[in-house]
């Protein structure tokens, strides 16, 4: 093990009345955790995770980035720093303050100061019983180790907060070393002459770094990963000795996965593995080919079985790109690339499943829970974390240990498999709150499955792959990125190491007719001018509608996407008015981003099994819906999204005469403000990016994005210039501004939820009544007799309700029935729908603003 033979913090030689100290109080049985037990069980928690997650690896790691050519011996004391950051960090509550004041412990009185805080007394502690050890040290591994000192010691001070300004806390480290009167200390036997050689602390730690980074470029970010990572393990263990007293029980099970053959067993026992398979054989010889003629299931399985093939050859790298054309069977190959990860390195023990949007995590969820359909044991260890889905309830007799238990797996992500967003990913990767590094840890030796991480702010591409890239590296993170129109992010990292194209021939896919041919683009619209009057394209959806129910192939299903909800609703209601004046035998749905679960799941359904209806839609249809239609039009936006909308048409590549119409009705550039891809010689008005989208070579289109990237990140902005953020924000640590650089959804509006009330039904045909859901929520909040983690599980259960009946807007100017929070309650919700959809526009109509 790495920390083997360390040597701990020795409790009896440098503390006075330890067995009178307390950590922990159970208020309501006047029981008490001793300090030396807490900090033991915070020991054993680390051993535990370094254990069961394998983390000697990542360590290893960290340690040839920061002391590559170091002795034995300061390697060492690097190592005990570590340990003792973690067994250290609350040695504070040996203020006599904290004692009385918290503990209500009677054998302490009260200091003149009063200050009961204990965090910046621990890194106080910590850094004076180690700067002597540190100050023997020689050369530039002395610099180092007081860096690292520094970093563990505001690690410690942040442990009950979240990682703000670390000159501010080097500051008053500086200056609280240097008091002469240390009365919340009383009770440390440790001296403090040695810290009269210090000089300014903020100037060595600022100077350090510096020559770090002109030795090493962008090892900052190594720093800056370190830091978090030691956050992160520090206050997981702190939460889970604190939990472990509190109920009593330890906490086994991390959510690991010890057995991939199980997961193994079960997906090749899929039909879809057993045709791969016996293709395999075909190959060799050794049986008949499964598929047809023009079968695209054979396509397919070639892509799958070359991605598979390419990951075997180099499971060394880091970051794997998966390009593959929409409706290839990319869910199917990245399951299986990352079992194979996981069956080639036993080192790994974690997938997780990343994606744009909640539609495609339920998307998967569905898939996986297919693909393991007779596997319970598998389908419970399948967990997908976002705001509406319910918190994954422990199986445990008892009912407050399972209302734990169960809040614990989902704050640290206690699953094997884990389906979520990138905006949560994010937050672990640069969150700067306790509950945004819990999952950090459990990151390590994972899987890490990215779907369109293209789809975000491209301003800050070269700093996603340059992060991903370090946390890759360090953390021993195999990154999967996938999408049909994928850049080559490789271009963009200083280092061009580590990256492998799992998709070799891409020609042979993308311009296969299968996926080529399988629709026809047509053009002509983008003459119109459909900016005031929709009249053109309701005459031509129309008439479409109409020729294909003379087509005996085609199911007469037609989808319109537009890119602004506004004008969707408006088409919607203008081609119900035609459809019903011209008598037509066709059905009209619309599909926004405003429709709750069971709606959207009640559109698709009916889009699927019926025939003769035009589906409007919003861009929410371009990933994570299902469907099948014969012809779109879709207004222009940018190029990844025409052809994730190619991909809704004559998905299975059975049918013959299906085309996409695109038209211009409103300007990308309102949507997509900063995105270079939204320039007018990069949309579909440019003929060249017409060739491009009907060849499919999204090769020389990204080409053109990344010239454009590379000319913003040069500019002479801080915000924007590569260089200025890796030396004011990178070399500062300045943890908020990295997560504000970080944000992929740059929207600082303030947003209000409203609640209208009203009755729907749900799959099964049942009535639920918004008034109940309401006053339910309602209860929990207000119930202050409610445990904490009951309380959260259950705000989670209730939150997949709300978001039947929630809608989100900007301004606020109607009468409105009770409020909770931000959130307003609307007694009579069934006026402010038209034609069964939400209309913002009528309930913005009402001018008065009043509290009934």
């Amino acid at each position: 093990m790495y920390f083997d033979n360390i040597k701990m913090f020795n409790l009896n030689d440098e503390v006075r009345n330890i067995d009178k100290i307390y950590a922990h109080l159970k208020e309501n049985e006047l029981q008490y955790e001793t300090l030396e037990n807490h900090m033991n069980l915070s020991l054993h928690y680390f051993e535990k995770l370094c254990k069961d997650k394998n983390l000697d690896n990542v360590f290893l790691n960290f340690q040839n980035s920061f002391f590559k050519e170091a002795s034995y011996e300061d390697i060492g004391l690097w190592k005990e720093l570590i340990c003792n950051t973690i067994y250290m960090h609350d040695l504070g509550k040996i203020n006599p303050n904290f004692q009385r004041e918290k503990m209500k412990n009677t054998f302490f009185e009260m200091t003149n100061s009063m200050n009961s805080k204990h965090s910046l007394m621990s890194s106080i502690i910590y850094f004076n019983y180690y700067f002597n050890e540190v100050n023997k040290r020689k050369g530039e591994q002395k610099k180092t180790l007081l860096l690292f000192l520094l970093i563990n010691s505001y690690v410690i001070s942040r442990h009950h907060g979240y990682l703000g300004d670390i000159k501010e806390y080097i500051d008053k480290l500086y200056y609280s070393l240097k008091e002469d009167k240390k009365e919340e200390l009383i009770n440390y036997k440790g001296s403090f002459e040695s810290i009269s050689k210090l000089r300014n602390l903020n100037e060595n730690f600022n100077k350090i770094i510096a020559e770090l980074e002109g030795g090493k470029t962008w090892i900052s970010l190594d720093i800056y990963i370190y830091t978090r990572f030691i956050y992160g393990i520090l206050v997981s263990c702190d939460f889970y000795a604190t939990s472990h007293y509190s109920g009593n029980k330890e906490i086994e099970d991390i959510g690991v996965i010890e057995d991939v053959e199980k997961y193994l067993k079960g997906f090749r026992e899929t039909e879809v593995c057993k045709s791969i398979n016996q293709y395999r054989r075909f190959l060799d010889g050794e049986d008949i080919n499964p598929f047809g003629k023009d079968d695209i299931n054979q396509l397919r399985t070639e892509m799958f079985l070359e991605s598979e093939e390419n990951l075997i050859k180099n499971l060394n790298e880091d970051i794997f790109f998966l390009e593959a054309p929409t409706g290839s069977g990319k869910t199917n190959t990245s399951i299986n690339l990352a079992f194979t990860l996981l069956e080639k390195n036993k080192e790994l023990n974690k997938i997780f499943y990343v994606f744009p949007f909640n539609t495609l995590v339920e998307q998967t969820k569905d898939s996986l829970l297919k693909v393991f359909n007779n596997y319970e044991d598998i389908k419970n260890e399948i967990a997908v974390i976002n705001s509406i889905t319910p918190i994954k309830m422990c199986k445990d007799e008892e009912s407050t240990l399972k209302y734990e238990k169960s809040l614990l797996s989902r704050q640290f992500l206690h699953y094997p498999m884990t389906l979520t967003t990138h905006v949560n990913i994010f937050n672990y990767l640069f969150g700067i709150g306790r509950e945004d590094v819990f999952p950090l840890v459990h990151m390590a030796n994972g899987v890490l499955i990215l779907d369109e991480i293209q789809s975000y702010r491209n301003l800050i591409w070269k700093e996603i792959i340059i992060f991903l890239k370090a946390y890759a590296r360090l953390l021993n993170i195999k990154i999967i990125i996938m999408s049909a129109t994928l850049p080559n992010l490789e271009k963009l990292s200083y280092d061009k190491t580590g990256f492998t194209k799992l998709i070799k021939q891409r020609e042979k896919y993308f311009s296969n007719k299968l996926f080529k041919e399988r629709v026809e683009l047509d053009f002509s619209l983008l003459q119109c001018d459909l900016s005031n009057d929709d009249n053109v394209l309701l005459d031509k959806v129309i008439g479409s509608s109409l020729e294909l129910k003379e087509i005996d192939d085609l199911e007469g299903k037609v989808v319109v996407e537009f890119i602004k909800k506004t004008s969707a609703m408006k088409f919607f209601k203008a081609l119900n008015e035609r459809v019903e004046e011209d008598n037509l035998d066709v059905e009209v749905l619309l599909i926004t981003g405003d429709d709750n679960k069971i709606e959207r799941k009640r559109i698709i359904n009916k889009v699927k099994q019926e025939r003769n209806l035009i589906l409007v839609a919003t861009q929410v249809i371009e990933a994570g819906v299902d469907i099948d239609m014969d012809i779109g039009f879709k207004d222009t936006a940018l190029l990844d999204g025409e052809e994730q909308f190619l991909g809704r048409i004559n998905r299975s590549c059975k049918k013959k005469n299906c085309k996409v119409f695109f038209f211009n009705k409103d300007e990308a550039n309102v949507i997509y403000k900063n995105d270079v891809r939204k320039m007018n010689d990069l949309i579909l008005k440019n003929d060249d990016i017409k060739t491009i989208l009907m060849n499919k070579n999204f090769d020389l289109f990204y080409e053109k994005v990344m010239e454009r990237l590379e000319e913003e990140s040069k500019r002479i902005n801080v915000d924007i210039n590569i260089d200025d953020f890796r030396k004011e924000k990178m070399c500062k640590l300045k943890f908020e501004d990295i997560k504000d650089k970080m944000k992929l959804i740059n929207d600082d509006r303030f947003m209000y939820t409203v609640f209208l009330n009203r009755e729907i039904e749900d799959e099964d045909g049942k009535v639920i009544s918004g008034e109940n859901i309401w006053k339910e929520y309602k209860s929990i909040l207000m119930d202050n007799k409610l445990p904490y983690a009951e309380r959260r599980v259950k705000l989670s259960i209730i939150a997949e309700k709300l978001d039947y009946f929630t809608y989100q807007i900007d301004k606020i100017g109607f009468t409105y029935n009770d409020v909770l929070g931000n959130m307003i309650y609307i007694e009579d919700g069934e006026q402010y729908f038209e034609n069964g959809k939400f209309s913002k526009e009528l309930l913005q109509k009402h001018e008065s603003f009043e509290f009934c």
